[in-house]
């Protein structure tokens, strides 16, 4: 008789949501009486398996989340159970792991190096916990091709020594490898360029001290920037008596940071927001939004959906500040109402600002200030608005409602739902300003910046679309004539997924073998639109020129964003692709063991015979 092969599965990137397709995969095999051996193979660049590179555990403790702890959980209840016994959500395991931990508190905001502890200790048990006839088999290194064979995969990869390996008869694959692109590789190759900071400890290590240095971008990963270029360089932060910070520079930091982005905005911090009710939604709900968009094949964002964000964004706002006021009002789902009493209160307190959402979004307000006083200015203001909260603080308010609209919001957005120009529309000029506002860091790290710039380590001049020049060397201009020349160029913005430019040797070699191909937003008289994202079905399967799903390939995470939105690296819930590829990982092990007995049976008949 014939020896028995392995059933083997693989999965493409070990960060978070390779480590929950892994914890799905083994439930489901779990289920099923125990027959072939199974082979799982997980492939990441580094060893940082279950962590993944964006959660390594040597990263320096300053890198902060901007997510609390009471959030954080990699476990899930769903049917069936996971095989690892008594699992916990990361507070709770934070509380078992260490007697005095400072930031232990659901409503605390961890050093993403020690939520990657919380992730390879779940790995670990994992691995401990898998049913004996499954083995588990870690590759580091990064895998450059995968391709179709006999209805199977073969994946190639470089090990750890450069050498170039292979592994065939791979029954499925889930690919979680994160970003598939590199931000622009134009300049690289010059000296005192960096084209990306993680991990910051080798990447940031070039940038000497007292050197002038310019930073494109001013979201989360220019702080992560800065904060490697003062404190990772040992400088230190003090508590100052006002409840801000100080800084105490170490001599080896940069002379001067320049950082500047398209709405030349920081990022809005957030606080604690843990166990807080959501905000009510009177505009943008199921309700209002069955009737704007009725029976319509395609929803026009600009028309259907951007008046009732409007509103609700509006209501949020008078509803914290009317509160501040002690003023009573009930009727927030009644526009004309709403202006009314709005006009009203604008006549009574005129030194009140008027709320104009797209106003809001993306200018800076005016000021008689010098631009660097005017976003230190700002920053201090954003920073109390944090602190106080959204039942108080208009800025909080808005800041949050975006939040509690997004889960309907994706629902609204998924799988090409927006007209073709609306899609386009959103993702350039609206997803961008709404990321600033509602997902900034937590409120120590921007104390920490606005410390820096009041150091004069930070300088906002140049904050907003200078004019750039990167020949002979780095040099920023202004509109009122100022100028900068710098010895270093950072790109601190995450790079966004496109498929047909796409740097990641894995995607463009799938694409020539028509395994994967970018999806177009389409619809009759208009033009498409091309957000850059694979094209793919609600199972997370790339679709072929034929638009048939390839139902042993699955996808995950930041390549499907453009076809699902707001791709949170951390939670288990949205656009979840890895819970139905448990399933399929289980139904095709059964087909598997039916072939395979059934081929064993006619060879054990065919040899009785003989």
């Amino acid at each position: 008789m014939k020896e028995r092969e392995s059933f083997k599965i693989a999965i493409i990137g070990s960060g978070p949501k390779g480590l929950y397709g892994l914890e799905r995969a083994l439930a489901h095999l779990n289920c099923i009486e125990r027959k072939l051996p199974i082979e799982i193979h997980l492939f990441n660049k580094t060893d940082s398996f279950g962590a993944g590179d964006i959660y390594r555990t040597d990263q320096p403790e300053y890198l902060l989340m901007n997510y609390s702890n009471g959030y954080i959980n990699m476990w899930t209840e769903q049917e069936p159970k996971s095989i690892v016994s008594r699992t916990t959500g990361y507070s709770d395991w934070l509380k078992i792991k260490f007697d005095h931990c400072s930031s232990c508190k659901t409503s605390d905001f961890s050093p993403r190096a020690l939520v990657g502890r919380y992730l390879k200790d779940g790995f670990r048990r994992l691995v401990d916990a898998a049913p004996s006839n499954c083995e588990i088999y870690c590759h580091e290194g990064e895998v450059f091709d995968l391709k179709e064979e006999q209805g199977d995969f073969r994946i190639h990869w470089k090990g750890k020594a450069g050498s170039d390996q292979f592994l065939s008869g791979i029954s499925t694959v889930l690919i979680a490898s994160g970003h598939p692109n590199q931000n622009s590789d134009q300049y690289v190759s010059k000296l005192g360029y960096v084209d990306f900071i993680y991990p910051v400890s080798s990447k940031l290590n070039k940038v000497q001290s007292n050197k002038k240095v310019i930073i494109k971008g001013m979201g989360l990963t220019f702080i992560d920037a800065c904060l490697a270029l003062s404190e990772g360089k040992g400088g230190q932060f003090e508590q100052a008596e006002n409840g801000m910070l100080n800084y105490i520079p170490s001599g080896n930091e940069p002379e001067t940071i320049f950082p500047f982005s398209k709405s030349g905005l920081p990022m809005i911090p957030r606080g604690n927001t843990y166990g807080l009710p959501e905000p009510k939604l009177y505009f943008f709900n199921e309700e209002h939004i069955h009737m704007a968009i009725a029976n319509a094949e395609k929803i026009d964002f600009d028309h259907e959906l951007l008046p009732l964000i409007s509103l609700e964004f509006k209501a949020a706002y008078y509803r914290a500040l009317f509160h501040s006021y002690s003023l009573d009002f009930s009727e927030w789902g009644d526009v004309a109402k709403l202006e009314v009493v709005i006009d009203e209160f604008h006549e009574r307190y005129p030194e009140e600002c008027r709320f104009e959402f797209e106003q809001f979004l993306r200018e800076l307000p005016s000021s008689d200030l010098s631009r660097d006083a005017h976003l230190q200015q700002l920053i201090a203001q954003y920073i109390a608005a944090a602190e106080t909260g959204p039942e108080s603080n208009p800025i909080a308010a808005v800041s949050a409602v975006w939040r509690s609209m997004c889960e309907l919001f994706n629902k609204l957005y998924r799988f090409g739902r927006l007209k073709p120009e609306s899609h386009q529309l959103f993702d350039e000029k609206y997803a961008g300003h709404l990321n600033r506002i509602s997902y900034g860091p937590p409120i120590q790290n921007m104390k920490k910046i606005l410390a820096l710039a009041k150091a004069g380590i930070i300088d906002f001049s140049f904050c907003k679309c200078p004019e750039i020049e990167f020949e002979p060397e780095f040099k920023l201009s202004s509109k009122d004539g100022k100028s900068t020349i710098s010895e270093y160029f950072i790109d601190a913005r995450i790079p966004k997924s496109c498929l047909v430019d796409s740097s990641s040797e894995l995607y463009m070699n799938m694409m020539k073998q028509g395994l994967v191909r970018p999806y177009v937003n389409r619809m009759v008289g208009k033009l498409d639109y091309k957000p850059g994202c694979l094209d793919i079905n609600e199972q997370g399967h790339p679709l072929d020129e034929k638009e048939l799903p390839n139902p042993k390939l699955t996808f995950i995470g930041t390549p499907t964003e453009g076809l699902t939105y707001d791709n949170d690296t951390l939670s288990r819930n949205r656009n979840d692709f890895v819970s139905n590829w448990g399933k399929e990982v289980s139904q095709l092990y059964m087909d598997y063991s039916q072939r395979i007995t059934h081929s064993s049976s006619k060879t054990h008949f065919h040899e009785s015979l003989t």
